[in-house]
């Protein structure tokens, strides 16, 4: 099992334990004390069973926002049992991945698993993007579209039904599925079912949970893409369209999984299409800036050997578009677009200082705070990776906000996940005021990750009482 705990400790040094939370201080001791902890995962292995029982992994769960109005519970378990926890789905993930529909099909758009050493990463560069896109060209070529997705999809994944998948894939001398099992039942406190929300691991296991679903439609001729509980479906007629929804409908409910009713749609491929314009493939010349911005990639590795190149080819790319007035745009809407929004946000690292800071201003209006609520968190995350290189003027500005939401008892600050990430910005720069706000925020708090963030700032800033 060494080599897949080497595989999910690497994982986690260099992306976090999630894609939600902040990361915890933990992720920095799994990249500094690598072997260390690899050796300490193998002996947890050796003594699974009393170790589970002794000291069970401990989660901290939080509602995390879901558009403008909606919640759902996101989770975060103790780091070295999540690293346990991954390291065991890693040693079966490539078996899941071969028993899933082969993505040259281009029909199964999310997590494909695939081990990159040089990057530490566990995924193929497949986005929900690319998954639109393909959806949008599908349906040129129908005349119905119809656009569902899973109820409550992680929480009601069923165990025994999993349990099941993963024996089939399991070699019969490997205590792997077990094992998976049983830190699954200790993590939802022996309920039958569900999968913690946020980590990689649970991704891979969602993937092989609607893995006979999705063959079930491609046996049956049924056109349609997904990306991990979304589904689209592509028909000629309506009388197609409703008898689709029909059979996707009773293959879920053998797995006690259901479709949301209030997100069910069929629409004609005219509306789809006029819909998602932004990203549908047109000539260069006379593509929107929000069409040019879809098209970009703006992840790049900064410890690859290509670092700089990949970094002044997306600049260049992100020079020729006004992600200012894309961003001024959309907070003049009602509600954003989140995905031109999110690309929008992410592009602000490639900016000249001068465009950070005024997107940061834009950003940080209390007017516009309103309508960028879903996307709160990118925007804090955002101002996190490009703090240390704004003047004085933008640092003092993203710090003044944020103390401000919290003397004005914003709403924002009613979700913890809000405060994490607001916590770790103010914790890069020290001053009087914030410690006095610390000390209070920490005695008031009963979250016990943000108090760990406090610890660790006041720690660094050596305010040792």
């Amino acid at each position: 099992m060494k080599e897949y705990f080497e595989k999910a400790v690497k994982n986690i040094a260099k992306y976090g334990d999630t894609d939600i939370f902040p990361f915890p201080f933990e992720r920095y001791m799994f990249e500094e004390k690598h072997e260390s902890t690899v050796k300490l995962l193998e002996a947890i292995h050796s003594n699974f069973d009393s170790d589970l029982s002794s000291e069970p992994p401990s989660t901290i769960e939080e509602m995390v926002p879901v558009g403008y109005f909606g919640f759902r519970k996101a989770t975060m378990i103790e780091p070295f049992w999540n690293a346990y926890f991954l390291g065991l789905v890693i040693s079966l993930a490539e078996s899941i991945e071969l028993k899933r529909i082969d993505e040259t099909e281009n029909t199964v758009f999310s997590y494909r698993y695939e081990w990159n050493e040089e990057q530490s990463s566990l995924f193929k560069n497949i986005t929900w993007l690319d998954y639109k896109k393909q959806c949008v060209e599908n349906s040129m070529n129908c005349k119905y579209v119809v656009q569902t997705d899973i109820a409550d999809f992680y929480p009601r994944i069923n165990h025994h039904k999993l349990e099941n998948e993963l024996k089939r894939i399991d070699n019969e001398s490997s205590d792997t599925a077990n094992r998976i099992m049983k830190v699954l039942s200790s993590l939802t406190k022996t309920i039958s079912y569900g999968l913690p929300v946020g980590g990689p691991a649970s991704r891979i296991l969602a993937e092989l949970a609607l893995r006979h679903v999705d063959e079930h439609l491609i046996s049956n001729n049924i056109k349609f893409c997904r990306y991990v509980d979304d589904y689209t479906i592509f028909c000629d007629s309506e009388s197609e369209a409703y008898k689709q929804i029909l059979f996707l409908t009773q293959k879920l409910a053998n797995d006690q999984l259901s479709l949301q009713k209030t997100k069910t749609k069929i629409m004609l491929s005219d509306e789809f299409l006029d819909i998602h314009k932004s990203l549908s493939p047109s000539a260069q010349d006379d593509s929107t800036d929000e069409q040019k911005l879809l098209n970009i990639s703006i992840r790049f590795d900064p410890y690859s050997n290509t670092s700089q190149e990949d970094y002044e080819s997306t600049k260049s790319a992100i020079s020729e578009i006004d992600i200012i007035g894309i961003l001024s745009k959309e907070i003049n809407k009602t509600r954003v677009d989140q995905i031109v929004t999110k690309q929008a946000i992410g592009a602000i690292k490639v900016l000249d200082t001068a465009k950070q800071l005024e997107a940061v201003k834009v950003l940080l209006d209390e007017k516009n705070l309103v309508t960028l609520t879903p996307v709160f968190t990118t925007i804090l995350r955002a101002f996190r990776g490009i703090y240390d290189n704004l003047p004085k003027e933008g640092q003092q500005e993203i710090d003044d906000t944020l103390l401000n939401l919290f003397d004005n008892d914003h709403y924002l600050i009613r979700v913890n996940l809000n405060i994490s990430y607001m916590i770790q910005l103010l914790s890069i720069n020290k001053s009087q005021k914030k410690i006095r706000f610390f000390t209070r925020k920490f005695e008031s708090s009963k979250d016990q990750f943000i108090k760990r963030q406090i610890i660790i700032a006041m720690s660094n800033w050596n305010c040792d009482y």
